[in-house]
């Protein structure tokens, strides 16, 4: 491989990473429902059947998508 292969292979290599650690901190987020931080979540929001964990799970659900999409973009444009 060429210095300039390898670089990109870095470059995306860090790129995964920091995208891979925001999933991890996003994701164990949620356990936050299980402490004294997330007793607010437990209750419903209103007069809904909708409580703020479950809230919590969809928007966490679309921000991993988001993020998906975001790295994939990045990744076909650095790919031309």
């Amino acid at each position: 491989m060429t210095d300039a292969n390898i670089e990109a292979v870095h470059r995306k290599t860090r790129q995964r990473l920091l995208f891979t650690g925001i999933h991890l901190v996003l994701y164990f987020s949620f356990t936050l429902n299980w402490t004294s931080w997330g007793e607010r979540l437990g209750g419903y929001l209103g007069e809904t059947r909708l409580t703020g964990s479950l809230m919590m799970f969809v928007v966490l659900v679309v921000t991993f998508i988001f993020l998906e999409t975001v790295f994939l973009l990045l990744s076909r444009r650095e790919a031309r």
